[in-house]
């Protein structure tokens, strides 16, 4: 899978303008507007980089940062509308390892990206067993499993649940899905996707009902498991 980035910004329109920028580069980004799901993502998935706005909100992006530090390796990038001096270093301080101004430059903001995604990290390996409640997959065997029934899936269906199941708890936009199950951009109209996702989703409430894949209309889908619509 591709490095998974999480994206805390409050600002719809700016939310939308990064995470497409990101997902043409081939990018798996989730989006979050406040603190309290940004928490939640990072413990329930791998992040590989946190871009985190500073005014949010309830809890700021500095609050955030500082008390969920300790708990995650991955790099952090603030960008903010605050240009203090003291607040640049103050940012700094809090262990992240920049920070851009706005209004943010995509180019410059993709090359800080590629710079902290491609440092090597020594304990990184390549993730191939996901696993959540009953169900589980390997990307190795091409397995997957649920209540410890093997699923009878096409290699559409099981590299569709690979990705929700690898990013589950958020949504994975159409465009990724095309560009990286298709390799070709999603056109706004092609309803590929939906026929592979209503699939799955039959074959797995065979087995147990309470697993779903639910569309976010307009963005994209994602895996659930006896939940409401996000």
């Amino acid at each position: 899978m591709s490095a998974h980035i999480l994206l805390l910004e409050d600002d719809p329109e700016l939310t939308r303008l990064i995470k497409l920028c990101l997902e043409n580069e081939g990018y798996m980004v989730s989006t979050c507007a406040n603190a309290n799901r940004a928490e939640f993502i990072l413990q329930q998935q791998q992040v590989d980089l946190l871009i985190c706005d500073v005014m949010l909100p309830g809890r700021s992006g500095f609050d955030f940062v500082s008390e969920i530090r300790s708990q995650t390796q991955c790099p952090i990038l603030f960008m903010t509308a605050k240009t203090s001096l003291q607040n640049q270093l103050h940012g700094l301080s809090l262990g992240a390892q920049d920070y851009l101004l706005k209004p943010i430059d995509p180019r410059l903001l993709l090359a800080k990206i590629k710079v902290f995604l491609g440092r090597p990290k020594p304990t990184e390996t390549a993730q191939s067993q996901y696993s959540q409640f009953n169900l589980s997959l390997n990307a190795l065997t091409r397995r997957a499993e649920l209540k410890g029934q093997l699923l009878e899936l096409t290699t559409a269906e099981f590299q569709l649940l690979e990705a929700l199941l690898a990013h589950f708890g958020t949504v994975v936009s159409r465009e990724f899905l095309f560009q990286r199950l298709l390799g070709r951009s999603y056109d706004g109209m092609a309803r590929t996707m939906d026929g592979r996702a209503s699939r799955l989703r039959k074959k797995l409430q065979a087995i147990d009902d309470k697993w779903n894949v639910q569309t976010s209309w307009g963005e994209g889908y994602y895996l659930s498991y006896g939940e409401p619509e996000l």
